[in-house]
């Protein structure tokens, strides 16, 4: 209900090699935000004795010269833009044991392409459950990591949803949260409000039925209109301007709702004229040639 679009590119950040390697925040195409923090230099902990890493290797706590931590990040923000999911996963699950956030976050969301591609829906939700543990583990090791609290709301979300209406809905503050800090530890990032803005936009297209539900979970059950959706998706798109197709395509949409039909058709035209690489894309692009054609 809540986080169920394309995020394929979404809230990911990648490593890109400088004079000096930084983690930057990526957002759903490649475009790179400064302001998130290093990742110390080997900070392996001595219980993981031995480890490959990329052609080199480290012993104990410390790393072959190059063969840092920062490159095994690199190595694995690369395989991921080359949308090579099981490299990815099989490169970090060998060193999940080193119990750091930066590699158990890009496990789960290696572990959460792989769901998306398995073909039947126990695989899928084996997988959803897999990826959510390597994230929660990540959040036990550093709560101030953005990009944990991102993956925190995408992964509860699919997790419950396989356990049916009222176990997703009795998660959407949860999933709120993890949102909302997300935009507190990094507010620069797009893509967080993006997913905020979501969140706004899902609640407030809650059919009655699911609204019941929700009175009986909730003594105040979630609320949210479209204009706030509408407001985040706007702060997203002056942050980081044309990152998302979708974000274009969602501004377009609650413009049409709120009976601002200018405004609509200027959103949903920069949507279907986003140039598609990206399957998120095509979809953005289809749907808002759909919507103008209706208009």
């Amino acid at each position: 209900m809540f986080l169920r679009f394309g995020i394929r590119k979404c809230l990911f950040p990648v490593i890109r090699k400088t004079a000096r390697t930084r983690v930057t925040s990526a957002s759903f195409s490649r475009l790179v935000t400064g302001n998130v923090a290093k990742v110390a230099k080997t900070s392996i902990p001595s219980a993981v004795m031995f480890g490959v890493l990329g052609s080199g290797f480290y012993v104990g706590s410390v790393l072959a010269n190059e063969n840092t931590l920062e490159t095994l990040l690199a190595e694995a923000d690369e395989l991921y833009e080359a949308m090579k999911y099981e490299d990815i996963y099989a490169l970090l699950s060998a060193h999940k044991e080193v119990k750091h956030d930066e590699i158990l976050w890009r496990l789960g969301r290696a572990t959460y392409e792989k769901a998306k591609a398995a073909k039947t829906d126990d695989e899928k939700k084996v997988l959803y459950r897999e990826a959510l543990d390597y994230v929660e583990e990540a959040l036990a090791i550093n709560s101030e990591n953005f990009a944990v609290h991102k993956w925190m709301s995408i992964l509860i979300d699919y997790v419950y949803g396989y356990e049916g209406t009222k176990a997703r809905i009795s998660q959407s503050y949860n999933v709120k949260h993890h949102m909302e800090k997300a935009c507190q530890l990094n507010p620069t990032d797009g893509t967080s409000r993006y997913l905020l803005g979501y969140w706004y936009y899902s609640i407030a297209s809650i059919p009655w039925y699911q609204r019941k539900i929700a009175s009986v979970v909730f003594a105040t059950p979630p609320s949210g209109t479209y204009e706030d959706a509408l407001e985040e998706f706007l702060h997203a798109e002056k942050l980081e301007p044309n990152f998302y197709s979708k974000n274009l395509l969602m501004i377009g949409k609650c413009y049409q709702i709120l009976g601002k039909k200018e405004e609509a058709k200027q959103y949903l035209t920069r949507a279907m004229n986003y140039s598609a690489k990206t399957l998120d894309d095509k979809e953005a692009v289809d749907e808002a040639t759909q919507l103008l054609k209706g208009m």
